[in-house]
């Protein structure tokens, strides 16, 4: 494998294991005025929308993050660096695009993100230029480094992560960010939109029958229990066949892959030439080009079902497309 390809493999297996995290099973529910709260899951973090209003947030505001930690905001933030692609999209979306001071290389949506300073990436960020941007608030994902954490904190900024591996948890997390930022009725219609639009994708799929799926994200890693790409097939009823492994993100042999005989096969990194190629994979059904799909691991298409994010459900439609062609 070149350089080249092994750089494009390491980014997508990066990017995805970013998804992995403790999230909630539920999504919270607001009603008028009235403050709702949601219970907490177990997992590596305690992640808690608590006292979501549809009103304005009362400052200081406690929440608790993606990692169980207590993180107290003393007033609404105008200075925000996020530190994950999702996070960059949420804030966007949200209509705090203006508050974003920095940002990482990967934060390529929406376009306008483009124009704000990059601090790195969000594994290695530039600690001096994220300083230097005065930040009120960092929201961050897993892979933040605990002693940059710790700067941040130093320098007086609040440190916010969010951990979301399955769509009920990327709402959670759209919801705290406008609780966060005082953009409760904003955070509320999009989430409100999400469940709008999964309804309609499920309604479309319902009754189909079901088909079983590999997917590739390269080298044969796939995506198991606990992370966002299996619950977004969950919510199509397609089987992902390496839910049974019960690994997050398995990788499976090729004899594996032919014993276990997909319907389907999605790859997000190696091409359907290549694979195709391979002995005893190129013989099996799914290799035929009707039942073989490919998104490139770092396309657009690709980043709305490996981001957690708004986009998620555009996703979760582009899968169902996918899987079941004939009903779209």
């Amino acid at each position: 494998m070149n350089k080249k390809k092994v750089t494009l493999l390491t980014a997508v297996l990066l990017s995805l294991a970013c998804l992995f995290a403790g999230c909630q099973k539920t999504a919270p529910t607001t009603d008028g005025d009235e403050q709702a709260q949601t219970e907490e899951t177990d997992g590596d973090g305690d992640f808690s929308v608590e006292n979501i209003s549809a009103g304005d947030t009362s400052y200081p505001l406690t929440i608790t993050d993606g990692l169980g930690n207590e993180v107290t905001i003393e007033q609404e933030p105008q200075r925000i660096i996020s530190l994950s692609p999702a996070n960059t999209e949420i804030l966007y979306a949200l209509g705090a695009g203006e508050r974003v001071k920095g940002r990482t290389d990967y934060c390529n949506y929406p376009q306008e993100a483009s124009e704000v300073d990059s601090i790195g990436t969000y594994t290695s960020p530039n600690m001096e230029l994220i300083l230097s941007l005065e930040p009120e608030i960092v929201f961050a994902s897993d892979y933040m480094d605990d002693a940059i954490r710790g700067q941040v904190e130093e320098a007086g900024a609040k440190v916010v992560v969010f951990s979301a591996n399955s769509i009920a948890s990327v709402k959670d997390a759209i919801l705290q960010a406008g609780q966060i930022l005082n953009l409760n009725e904003t955070a509320a219609g999009i989430t409100d939109s999400m469940d709008e639009q999964l309804k309609g994708i499920q309604e479309t799929v319902s009754g189909a029958a079901p088909k079983s799926i590999f997917v590739d994200l390269g080298d044969y890693y796939s995506a198991g229990p606990g992370s966002l790409i299996d619950d977004m097939l969950q919510q199509i009823g397609a089987q992902n066949i390496v839910a049974e492994t019960g690994k997050t993100w398995p990788q499976l042999s090729v004899e594996s892959i032919i014993e276990k005989n997909p319907d389907l096969y999605f790859s997000l990194f190696t091409s359907p030439e290549e694979l195709r190629q391979v002995p005893g994979l190129g013989e099996l059904d799914c290799m035929k080009e009707e039942n073989l799909l490919f998104l490139e691991g770092l396309s657009e298409e690709a980043d709305m079902i490996q981001r957690p994010g708004p986009r998620v459900v555009d996703g979760v439609r582009l899968l169902a497309q996918k899987i079941y062609p004939e009903l779209f």
